[in-house]
């Protein structure tokens, strides 16, 4: 029998983030939710960036797209690596 019991509440507790929120201007911004585990798990077995960005953007993707497709592509990583920072699951 184990000598220490762990609480998956605990964890649970733990992981619970904010909506990531992206100010796109004065009056708009978008709403990210945090990813489930499953999407997580998604998340490291794609490399695909676009198919990164859609599980990790779920039903704001199109909007967030509207909004960057037509940014400078160098800020894609940076905005992502934020995303995941703010999540606690990356850099």
């Amino acid at each position: 029998m184990p000598s220490k019991k762990y609480q998956l509440d605990k964890y649970r507790n733990e992981a619970v983030k904010p909506d990531f929120e992206i100010v796109v201007d004065a009056e708009t911004s978008i709403l990210i939710r945090m990813p489930t585990v499953d999407e997580v798990i998604d998340l490291n077995d794609i490399t695909d960036i676009r198919a990164q960005l859609q599980i990790l953007a779920k039903d704001q993707y199109e909007r967030l797209m509207e909004v960057i497709s037509d940014d400078p592509g160098a800020m894609l990583q940076p905005l992502m690596n934020d995303m995941l920072k703010h999540f606690g699951l990356g850099k």
